[in-house]
């Protein structure tokens, strides 16, 4: 019996290193999510602005590069790992791609790249102390719970 309440205890130890681990791979495929979707607007944008790319031709190819997936930038999926306002924020932006002249295209991409620097910069404050204790919160969790098994 005593054997099965220090397995217990070990289990709920594992379980709460576990929880932890998980909050971490949450906010860094977070963080992920927002870096990839700056290093998408700034590809498109340049795109745009020094090579006058056409757009059917550009989503193309970033979808064979794997960046993108979908069927256009008007029908392109957020990235998963993004709160529901940067979801929001995306799906705005992408939308209404190609709807206008090359040089305003560049300033809408330029104001999006923005509001998703201060996004990234919002979430790095955010999940700094988080990513520094997320594993040591769930060991003492686990070990709450493992002390009560005993």
């Amino acid at each position: 019996m005593k054997t099965l309440r220090i397995v217990g205890a070990l289990f709920w130890l594992g379980c709460g290193w576990c929880a932890g681990d998980a909050a971490c791979r949450n906010a860094r495929r977070h963080l992920e999510a927002l870096e990839e979707t700056l290093l998408l607007l700034q590809r498109v944008r340049q795109e745009i602005d020094y090579r006058r790319t056409d757009l059917t031709l550009l989503f193309r190819r970033l979808e064979r590069e794997g960046a993108v997936r979908g069927e256009s930038f008007q029908a392109l999926c957020p990235p998963p790992g993004l709160t529901r306002p940067e979801r929001d924020c995306y799906t705005e932006c992408f939308s209404d791609i190609g709807r206008a002249e090359a040089g305003q295209e560049c300033q809408r991409l330029t104001f999006y790249q923005e509001r998703f620097g201060v996004f990234l910069r919002q979430a790095e404050e955010r999940t700094r102390p988080q990513l520094e204790l997320c594993h040591k919160l769930g060991v003492a969790a686990g070990l709450a719970a493992a002390i009560l098994c005993l």
